[in-house]
């Protein structure tokens, strides 16, 4: 039988909500993480790869077997990738996965800005690409360590010294995330995609049923997870450490653990939206970059007294039912 907490010790969702946007309204200075950021990207310079795409894109040759059908999409499908590229900026990577600071901007592929055009800088040498792409990650890893530590601290004074920013255990802990993301790409998510696209191309009818599953897949891997960087950070567990402590704690509190995260992912989908209306050039994307700023914040401070609440409840459940035990 599966365990839970008792209701009256679940942790609660609108009070972590209220939480979080009481300790934003205190700490108004974390907003600036994720302002900042986007008004980078959004004056700021434009590092491309156009032209190393475009040779990468006409190496690619369709068999002399494909349709007139296939090869049109082909084709519509290297204009659309050439133009993304086109104005999309390596600068992007400074909002660093899985784990950075919410950017609104960070997918966008600019073509103007409200001050006029940008100026670009094209990279045509792989080496160069990959040198700009690892100090961008590094950069935004680090910031986003930054950012962590001062929101944790401002949600739970008790949980982080004031004397230090940095800590040595919890930044390689933070450090390889990352490196587990990668792995678990390479090794699950990309031959799951190569598979499916390779039945896909026999079966048609299995593509959409295959990348259903690989969604449900992920989101079941992923969930109890999510809060793995928070307990990096509150309680400087090693990766190994958070990753165990997270999964326990969802599953002790699964349905509000969901609900949370879901309204989270809704809220923030849908205020992104609203925020992204104004054309490339509309001085109103000011009002959008603060918009998001603050929204992004208020549910992230929320998640850490989320978590907080939720680590609280789990630890007296556990003494609880170890006291129990021993009298049995």
């Amino acid at each position: 039988m599966k365990v839970m907490l008792p209701y009256q010790k679940q942790p609660k969702i609108f009070a972590a909500y209220k939480a979080g946007f009481e300790t934003v309204s205190k700490h108004l200075y974390l907003v600036l993480f994720p302002m900042v950021l986007d008004l980078f990207l959004l004056f700021g310079f434009r590092v491309t790869i156009v032209e190393l795409m475009r040779d990468v894109i006409q190496r690619f040759v369709l068999p002399s077997s494909a349709t007139a059908d296939l090869i049109a999409s082909w084709e519509v499908l290297k204009s659309q990738t050439i133009e993304f590229f086109r104005y999309f900026s390596l600068t992007s990577f400074l909002r660093s996965f899985p784990v950075g600071i919410p950017s609104l901007f960070s997918a966008a592929a600019f073509e103007r800005n409200p001050l006029g055009e940008y100026q670009f800088i094209q990279l045509q040498q792989s080496g160069a690409v990959f040198a700009v792409v690892l100090a961008s990650t590094l950069v935004g890893l680090f910031l986003a360590y930054l950012l962590y530590r001062l929101t944790a601290r401002a949600a739970d004074p008790k949980s982080l010294p004031a004397e230090s920013l940095m800590e040595r255990r919890s930044s390689i802990s933070w450090l390889l995330i990352p490196v587990v993301t990668i792995a678990l790409f390479l090794l699950v998510i990309f031959p799951a995609v190569i598979m499916i696209s390779l039945i896909g191309a026999l079966f048609p009818i299995f593509t959409s049923i295959g990348y259903f599953f690989l969604a449900i897949g992920l989101i079941t891997l992923l969930l109890p997870v999510f809060f793995t960087p928070h307990l990096v950070i509150l309680e400087k567990l090693t990766l190994p450490q958070a990753l165990l402590a997270s999964f326990r704690t969802v599953r002790l509190t699964n349905a509000k653990s969901t609900s949370f995260l879901f309204l989270a992912i809704l809220g923030s989908y849908l205020t992104n939206m609203l925020w992204r209306i104004p054309s490339d050039d509309s001085w109103m994307l000011i009002v959008g970059i603060f918009g998001h700023a603050l929204i992004s914040m208020i549910v992230l401070t929320a998640s850490f007294h989320f978590i907080i609440d939720a680590r609280k409840n789990v630890r007296e459940f556990i003494e609880i039912q170890m006291s129990e035990t021993d009298l049995a």
